[in-house]
């Protein structure tokens, strides 16, 4: 051990030196003002389509899990009067491509620079870096952003991302992002068109709806009229708008798929084109069709509905595990047999989009969690809520998440309001897992928030990595002050593990000066035990959260997570195609724990953040720090190859540990990085360093 001792003091007189800064699409302007920002225009034809770099931020939650998180796009300015655009429906892939080249040959890229970026007009100047050599990995995401425009109109566009990245070094993110579609010219002309959104697949392929709804007109353009559906290819996407209009003809790298329908269709999802070998749609509509193809006209027909199932409801949630035990891609969606919401279509299909096998699962009237023994009897009131208000039109997808566990079983998840109200606070995530050879199914509860706790501990505890409660779910109300009263809890997510992600309301114990309760919304990880068939609660972010921007120099903080809008589940919230049913690299799932973070393929989540541009530690906009509403990317960290050996290890080679460890240490403890909180407790100081220093001196095995 002696050869460490020198560097070991060398560790403390460094540290002696420091101070506490934090090196902190991740960037602020060069402005020196919360306004313009640096947001991109949806109009200006020479960034229709930017490649960058983004480095994620690596954190932990609540259980000492670290992920890692960045802002993968903003939103656009459509606006001089606001930094971004607000945020709604969001679709990460459900598919990976491996093996493939880097979606574009030259990426910009700064770090720790505070006002670079990609906006020409509000950024400093910034490198430019070719590819990296070899193939990637990729996937692709999408959101829809909505704004009144300057001239006083209503602007929505789709924007996307496609993403690649070497599991090597998984946190650089390498983010070719694209302006899928707009519906005005510019931000003083009409609108020809409004869109929903809708969902993506890794090759960029981009589905979504258009109607005329509320639509003044764009000049000298022909508006849209009655449904439309259209896929666009984000990377044959040019130097042009892709306004949509009601020339199919005139649109970019986009295909009309259903045009001028008279009957109304809810948001697509797809068939990836890794599985199916084409670019396939696959839909709803309202007169209880599944619609599919790859080319118009599409195919409508009830195939999709299962024995007893009267009528179906909402868009579909998907993944390519096999949870009936055959197809390439599984679907399900909310239905009724003669009754209320309470049950959910299952079918399976083949590549070209077919109904091989189906099946439907109605909600017990009586639940228990299996992992606290809490009962939930249910009335006749009780139904599957998340598919009404603007949903149809404007996303997201879906409201049943689908997945498979490591034994082969398959679950299927959605959030059912138990007063039957579109507001309904009370709201319970209900698991059923179904065995695909035998049909036999077994229903749990992930989360629960009833309305006989109210005056009590009002839901489900959350719980730190000891096991020890750190908070409870509780009504929305409790973080709004009654408007809006609910939903308090998202759809769910499924993951490769069979975890469930899902956005709630929640009571933080203990997290005001003096002991007292913070209410706020906050994004759950369920952890799935199979022996148990049970759920704990753990909690990976919260409203308030501040990330060290690995780009941009400086903090941000989480400040806004919706749930709700003024009646109903707020389209800009969590619905089951904000995750994958894979593990990030394609790591086999029997390598793993159900909680190690690698079970997650990706995460995306729509927030609003604060930039604090004068790092002065608050996050304010009334001076100079900066807004925008992004969409934020959560995944693994954990890279291919050797692992650090212990937590000094913090730099290749792995199994070493030598000055390269220690510089960056050194580095993420200067940035107050969550990678540096070494003991977990949130703060960055002595205890981290002599924690440090002790693994350091024990050496490598």
């Amino acid at each position: 051990m002696m050869k460490h001792r020198g560097m070991y003091m060398g560790v403390v007189v460094a540290l002696a030196g420091l101070a506490g800064s934090a090196y902190a699409q991740d960037s602020v302007s060069n402005q020196g003002a919360s306004l313009p920002g640096d947001a991109l225009s949806p109009w200006d034809t020479g960034l229709q389509k930017t490649s960058y770099v983004v480095d994620m931020t690596p954190f932990q939650t609540s259980w000492g899990t670290q992920f890692g998180i960045a802002p993968l796009i903003k939103t656009s300015k459509a606006s001089t009067s606001f930094t971004s655009s607000l945020g709604s429906s969001q679709f990460l892939s459900n598919d990976m491509l491996t093996g493939v080249p880097y979606a574009s040959s030259q990426y910009k890229l700064w770090q720790n620079a505070a006002g670079q970026g990609i906006n020409p007009q509000t950024n400093a100047a910034t490198g430019t870096i070719t590819a990296p050599a070899g193939n990637s990995y990729q996937f692709a995401a999408a959101m829809t952003e909505f704004a009144t425009s300057t001239g006083g109109f209503n602007y929505n566009g789709l924007i996307g991302a496609v993403v690649n990245y070497n599991p090597s070094n998984s946190g650089r993110l390498y983010v070719t992002r694209v302006v899928g579609a707009v519906n005005t010219t510019n931000a003083t002309s009409g609108d020809s068109s409004q869109l929903g959104f809708g969902s993506i697949d890794a090759n960029g392929n981009l589905y979504y709806r258009a109607d005329a709804f509320g639509i003044v007109g764009s000049p000298g353009l022909p508006s849209v009229s009655g449904n439309n559906l259209y896929r666009t290819d984000l990377l044959s996407r040019g130097s042009v708008l892709n306004q949509i209009i009601g020339n199919p003809a005139a649109l970019n790298a986009t295909t009309a798929l259903l045009t001028a329908s008279t009957v109304s269709h809810n948001t697509p999802n797809h068939i990836p084109q890794s599985v199916a070998g084409s670019a396939i749609l696959a839909g709803t509509n309202f007169n209880n069709e599944y619609v599919r193809g790859a080319t118009a006209p599409l195919t409508a027909d009830s195939s999709h509905l299962a024995a007893g199932v009267t009528n179906h409801r909402g868009g579909l949630g998907s993944t390519t595990a096999q949870v009936l035990g055959s197809g390439v891609a599984t679907f399900g969606l909310l239905a009724q047999t003669g009754g209320p919401t309470t049950s959910i279509n299952l079918f399976s299909v083949n590549a070209a989009g077919n109904v091989i096998d189906k099946g439907n699962l109605t909600a017990p009237a009586s639940v228990t969690d299996n992992s606290d023994g809490f009962t939930i009897n249910y009335t006749a009131a009780a139904e599957f809520r998340q598919y009404v208000s603007q949903t149809a039109a404007r996303g997201g997808n879906g409201q049943v998440a689908l997945g498979r566990d490591r034994n082969g079983m398959g679950l299927i998840a959605a959030t059912i309001h138990e007063n039957g109200l579109n507001d309904d606070f009370s709201n319970q995530i209900l698991v059923a897992r179904r065995n695909p050879n035998t049909g036999a199914t077994q229903w749990t509860i992930a989360a629960y928030i009833d309305q006989a706790f109210v005056s009590g501990r009002s839901g489900k505890e959350v719980l730190d990595g000891s096991g020890a409660v750190i908070g409870v779910l509780t009504p929305l109300f409790n973080v709004t002050g009654g408007s809006p009263l609910g939903p308090s809890i998202s759809s769910p997510v499924i993951d490769a593990a069979g975890n469930i992600w899902f956005l709630s309301a929640v009571e933080l114990f203990n997290r005001l000066p003096g002991g007292g309760s913070d209410f706020d919304n906050a994004l759950f990880r369920a952890v799935y035990d199979e022996a148990t068939f049970s759920y704990r609660l753990e909690l990976v972010l919260e409203l308030g959260s501040v990330f060290a921007g690995q780009n941009s120099g400086r903090n941000y903080q989480v400040q806004f997570l919706a749930i709700a809008d003024s009646n109903s589940i707020d389209s800009a919230t969590v619905f089951s195609g904000n995750g994958t049913s894979h593990t990030w690299n394609n790591v086999p799932l029997s390598e793993l724990t159900n909680r190690d973070p690698r079970t997650s393929g990706g995460f995306v989540l729509q927030a609003s953040i604060v930039y604090d541009v004068d790092a002065d530690g608050t996050y304010n906009t009334a001076g100079v720090d900066e807004q925008y509403n992004a969409l934020l990317f959560i995944g693994s960290m954990i890279n291919a190859g050797p692992q650090p050996c212990n937590p000094a290890d913090f730099a290749e080679p792995y199994g070493v540990l030598n000055f390269f460890d220690v510089q960056a240490f050194l580095q993420a403890f200067s940035a107050q990085n969550p990678a540096a909180d070494l003991n977990n407790d949130g703060l960055f100081n002595f205890f981290d360093v002599q924690t440090f220093l002790q693994a350091f001196s024990a050496g490598c095995p």
